[in-house]
């Protein structure tokens, strides 16, 4: 069963990558989806590379407030890629991008502070870079699944590579990792059947019962599911 829960999450992220229901199908992608849809437009501009960009799953946020949107990722993952490589070692000129997003990727590299400085290097003089890593998640994209990570370390990283960090954030907590367990179940034995319509339109509230949960009880944010840091190349 559990074979056929993470295909059909896969056929479910193939199919609504680059939609708002991609990110709604969970409380911790409902969350992080609201965190963005924040702070690129407050921050992306000119040249944007989605760094790590998967399905290009943000690329309809993202579009929307930069004057070029290019994406890389390791693999081929959508027809529209723009760039295959290792964000370790990023086939692209320096200074070439005036924002970089980074979302849910530096605990797949083996080498995370490389990833930074190539990001870095690939940035122009006072460009942004928008990036979101786990605190709390499980076990995903086996073998390459490295690291958790808390803000001090994040903020850290950042500053050790010649980052300027001007906000650092927790996103979503407990009740949105455990929704997210149960999401993930659902969607897995509902997506393509009859009873999908109705489980994502119930999921979707649960969801966001959940975020409005962690909000208000883990005021600390000691159980957050991710962070999101916004940091400026000096």
């Amino acid at each position: 069963m559990l074979g056929r829960v993470k295909d059909e999450w896969s056929r479910s992220s193939k199919a609504l990558t680059g939609t708002d229901a991609f990110w709604e199908r969970s409380a911790a992608g409902i969350c992080l989806l609201r965190a963005l849809k924040r702070l690129i437009p407050q921050h992306a501009r000119g040249k944007l590379l989605d760094a790590g960009a998967g399905t290009l799953s943000i690329r309809h946020v993202a579009k929307a407030h930069c004057t070029e949107y290019q994406s890389l990722d390791a693999h081929k993952t959508h027809p529209e890629l723009d760039h295959v490589g290792d964000i370790q070692r990023m086939p692209l000129p320096e200074g070439q991008f005036d924002t970089v997003l980074c979302l849910q990727v530096l605990e797949h590299v083996s080498n995370p502070e490389q990833a930074l400085r190539e990001i870095h290097r690939v940035l122009a003089p006072g460009g942004k870079l928008i990036i979101s890593v786990p605190h709390l998640d499980y076990l995903h994209n086996e073998p390459d699944d490295y690291f958790r990570y808390t803000k001090y370390g994040l903020d850290t990283l950042l500053k050790r590579v010649g980052f300027r960090v001007h906000s650092m954030e927790s996103v979503g907590g407990f009740a949105s990792f455990v929704q997210r367990l149960f999401a993930t179940l659902g969607v897995g034995l509902t997506y393509e059947t009859l009873l999908w319509p109705l489980f994502f339109a119930v999921n979707r509230v649960f969801g966001s019962v959940a975020v409005w949960l962690d909000a208000r009880v883990d005021k600390k944010k000691l159980l957050a599911l991710y962070f999101v840091a916004v940091a400026e190349k000096a």
